[in-house]
């Protein structure tokens, strides 16, 4: 059996939501499966002690150093999660692709899987972005080209990478939640309090997205307590705060700053409604999304769609009218399709499934 590799962000206990993400991911992974080595871009010292797990390297986005790693492994199943801010300070990280392009040259018996989590975007010439975002597609294009799997988060996602890459084996599958259900928690929901968890410039755009729904619902009474949720930052937080200052009741919100997963679990499981501020083309890349739907929040959205599961959201509108027996019913159903279709057990299983060792076994049987 070849040995297994992820090339990711730094893990925890360091905040980073693509190495939180490689971690969890390798937790659910069957048991018969080799331990899998970890080449993270800095922080491995820190992450070997905090998650008492011994495999775990640093390359520190530098190309000599992550071919120096591939090269003393060897013939190996390689799972890159891909995002070009990930590798490089401006997302674009033009010597990726050769180191390994250099790797699968010297070593024809590895295989490459890809996880992208986010792709290039589209700018006029005229921004700061566009260059940028221009040199990154290209380095899409040569990684998909030469990986043997390639994965993504949306199917937005997906459409993209058939366009740039020209391949048309492309899977996407919804993240899962960050947090942790805490499944001993049974305390009874508190009706009238919300929550906005997440980074801090996502928790900005939320509060500026329903502003104007939170302080009507504070003057009406169905919301008496918003939860803020998530690291600090001095920018957003300054603007969070200019916002919330001209509120008839500022002192509705909590101001929680940044919990340990448990206590965020702990959170979730007893406010009613989340807020989400995902669209139609990114909610199942959203952690902030899952996390609610995980937990059987009611997820307020803007979203307004009929398919599966966007159609158990509430609007903005419904808050103040829609029945206890339709909001319980919502966020069950909610619940129900996330363990179903993006519990990290089940997106463990699909993506070890596609691993080229396991698919050639299959092909072998």
């Amino acid at each position: 059996m070849r040995p297994l590799v992820i090339i990711t962000r730094e893990l925890p206990p360091q905040i980073c939501g693509i190495g939180t993400y490689s971690w969890l991911l390798q937790q659910r992974w069957p048991r018969e499966l080799m331990p899998a080595q970890f080449l993270v871009t800095d922080g491995a010292q820190e992450s070997i002690k905090a998650l008492d797990y011994s495999k775990v390297a640093e390359f520190n986005s530098k190309s000599a150093a992550l071919w120096r790693e591939l090269d003393r492994i060897g013939p190996a199943d390689i799972l890159l999660h891909y995002a070009g801010r990930a590798y490089h300070r401006f997302g674009c990280p033009g010597w990726l692709p050769s180191v390994l392009a250099k790797w699968k040259r010297k070593f024809p018996g590895g295989r490459l899987t890809i996880l992208f989590h986010e792709l290039p975007g589209k700018f006029p010439i005229t921004s700061r972005y566009y260059w940028i975002d221009l040199c990154n597609r290209r380095v899409v294009r040569r990684l998909a080209r030469m990986a043997d799997v390639i994965v993504t988060n949306t199917e937005d996602h997906a459409a993209k990478i058939v366009k740039i890459s020209g391949r048309t084996d492309v899977h996407w599958f919804p993240v899962s939640s960050n947090i942790p259900l805490i499944e001993s928690v049974t305390v009874p929901r508190a009706g009238a309090e919300f929550a906005i968890f997440g980074l801090p410039f996502g928790r900005w755009q939320t509060l500026q997205m329903f502003e104007s729904q939170i302080r009507s619902w504070s003057a009406s009474g169905r919301l008496t307590k918003l939860h803020l949720i998530g690291p600090s930052d001095e920018k957003f937080d300054a603007h969070s705060d200019q916002l919330i200052q001209t509120w008839p009741d500022p002192g509705v919100v909590t101001r929680h700053g940044m919990l340990s997963p448990a206590d965020v679990s702990r959170l979730l499981a007893r406010v009613q409604f989340g807020f989400s501020n995902a669209t139609s083309e990114n909610w199942s890349k959203s952690a902030v999304f899952m996390a609610l739907a995980a937990h059987g929040c009611s997820v307020v959205s803007r979203v307004k769609s009929d398919t599966v599961p966007l159609c158990f959201t509430v609007a903005p509108d419904e808050v103040a009218t829609i029945s206890e027996v339709d909001l319980n019913e919502r966020a069950r159903s909610l619940q129900v399709w996330y363990q179903e279709n993006a519990d990290w057990n089940v997106i463990a299983k699909k993506i070890v499934a596609l691993l080229p060792s396991n698919m050639e076994r299959e092909a072998a049987a």
